[in-house]
């Protein structure tokens, strides 16, 4: 055999036996994808809401997603995209009802700014005192120095979860966002601009 053909041959082999490898060994582990898309999702909504009640440039659009069965919600999770004007100390707000409570929140807000840590930017506050309809708020890009933020995008994922205790077969909820601050008449406002989404309960 000439130096040419055995040059041929090692290089054809050198190919031929790792794909082989390749595709014996993908077979044996059966690589395919066993997804599931919208699984338990029992209801979508949108919400939006902006700063026009002052000049801000703020707002904060997105979605919730109700997951659970036979239409009793198990889990919420809330996508929401945030922006953020330079002169705005208020930020954006979620308000979480009662009798449900944070699981996670992961926040990329602000973006672009490669010296900041997003959780700097995030607080929680929750609350045991049941004569108001809230459990607890997520604030993002929010002072209450009432000393602006710095502004910025962002998107910001909320995930509650009920009280296990409650039945929740026997009641509605919203969820609240607000938007924005106010300096009026020398009074700091959080917030003047809000929208509350209905989380309505189906029955099967």
């Amino acid at each position: 055999m000439s130096m040419k053909a055995r040059y041929i041959l090692f290089a054809g082999l050198t190919i031929t036996v790792p794909t082989m490898i390749f595709l014996l060994i993908s077979t044996d582990k059966k690589t395919f994808h066993n997804t599931t898309v919208n699984e338990n999702i029992i209801q979508i909504r949108d919400f939006s809401v902006n700063s026009d009640n002052t000049d801000l440039n703020t707002s904060v659009n997105g979605k919730v997603f109700i997951r659970g069965e036979e239409g009793i919600p198990e889990h919420v999770q809330i996508v929401a995209s945030v922006e953020i004007d330079p002169k705005d100390w208020g930020g954006v707000a979620f308000y979480i009802p009662d009798h449900w409570y944070i699981s996670n929140v992961t926040s990329s807000y602000p973006e672009n700014e490669m010296q900041s840590k997003a959780a700097d930017f995030v607080s929680i506050w929750t609350s045991d005192d049941k004569k108001y309809e809230w459990n607890a708020m997520i604030e993002v890009g929010r002072d209450r120095r009432y000393i602006p933020t710095g502004g910025g995008t962002g998107t910001v994922i909320i995930d509650i979860v009920p009280d296990q205790d409650i039945n929740l077969q026997s009641e509605t909820f919203s969820i609240k966002a607000e938007v924005g601050s106010e300096d009026k008449d020398g009074i700091k406002i959080f917030g003047p601009d809000s929208i509350e989404v209905p989380i309505a309960l189906i029955n099967y």
